[in-house]
């Protein structure tokens, strides 16, 4: 789980020792079974620091985006969900890849469901839960939320006293203290000179779906452009979920950098990057300028990966955050 001392003892950039020995394993397994990333519009990269933002349609399409900004001399580290840090498999590869965890409040309702009821929960409890995290509606009062509002507990880490504090207070400061983990690990990768490269949609998704507004705030707090990339291919260049490369084409279209600063220029200079109370009073903001973002990722996407033309994609629910 993504305590405070997982985050004090995780190291954010690429291992010097195990991430040559990675490239130099998946290099020639791509080649060999055909595997090609082609980039299209590397031009438009910055040659300093920047956050890039892509689509998702597959588990591991973070492998194809590092080996295409291999291609044209950059390096970035990835910023992906704590879900993934759960898989062994995975985790192996992103502790020594380059990859910032970033905990959403989905993960953060989800490990505490969990760990003090002891099942996940269904999905009308989960969006009461949502209700109540996100706009304060208060929980039914039966089990399972009597419990959880009033058992004393340790949530990722941070001690909960019903006594003290309401649950939903609590399960702020933990998002907020989390995420400026999340932003500490990110700016030492920039610091170091690399690229941040985020999913904005925070899922995998065969389509283009919604973004999520961390993309813009962590781009604000870090100081760099947004620049949209879109990739098509991903989802039939490896065997299903799995970290193994078959043959077939990706292509990572680069678009046009965005300055973050006239993207959000209507934030006041004291605006909090993931402070709960700020993300609530300029909502309108934060979406509008995320709204462009993914307008600008889906022009750069073949079709078959833009959005639905109609209606929307099915949900994953709860597994979307564990």
């Amino acid at each position: 789980m993504l305590t405070p001392a997982f985050f004090t003892s995780y190291h954010p950039l690429p291992s010097t020792l195990w991430w040559p020995i990675l490239a130099d394993t998946f290099r020639p397994l791509m080649r060999a079974v055909g595997h090609h990333v082609v980039v299209e519009g590397a031009e438009r990269l910055p040659r300093t620091p920047a956050l890039l933002c892509t689509n998702s349609t597959q588990r591991y399409d973070f492998l194809s985006f590092l080996r295409a900004l291999d291609l044209v001399g950059h390096r970035a580290v990835t910023i992906s969900k704590a879900k993934n840090f759960h898989a062994a498999p995975l985790r192996f590869v992103m502790q020594r890849a380059g990859v910032v965890p970033i905990v959403s409040r989905g993960y953060l309702l989800l490990v505490d469901f969990t760990s003090t009821i002891g099942r996940r929960p269904t999905d009308d409890e989960y969006r009461a839960l949502r209700r109540y995290l996100d706009v304060g509606t208060a929980l039914p009062e039966r089990e399972p939320f009597t419990r959880l509002l009033g058992l004393p507990r340790s949530i990722l880490g941070h001690s909960f006293e019903p006594s003290r504090t309401t649950l939903r207070t609590q399960l702020e400061q933990v998002y907020a203290s989390s995420m400026t983990q999340t932003l500490r690990l990110a700016r030492q990768a920039v610091e170091a000179g690399f690229h941040v490269h985020i999913y904005p949609e925070g899922t995998v998704s065969e389509r283009l779906g919604r973004g999520r507004s961390g993309a813009v705030q962590l781009a604000r707090a870090l100081g760099v452009p947004l620049v949209p990339v879109g990739m098509s291919g991903c989802r039939s260049a490896w065997i299903g979920a799995t970290p193994l490369p078959r043959g077939g084409r990706v292509t990572v279209r680069v678009g046009e950098p965005l300055d973050v600063r006239t993207l959000l220029a209507a934030l006041p200079a004291t605006y909090r990057p993931f402070c709960p109370d700020d993300e609530r009073a300029h909502r309108a903001t934060l979406d509008a300028a995320t709204a462009l973002l993914m307008d600008r990722i889906e022009g750069l996407l073949d079709a078959p990966y833009r959005r639905p033309l109609e209606g929307a994609l099915p949900g994953k629910g709860t597994r979307a955050f564990l």
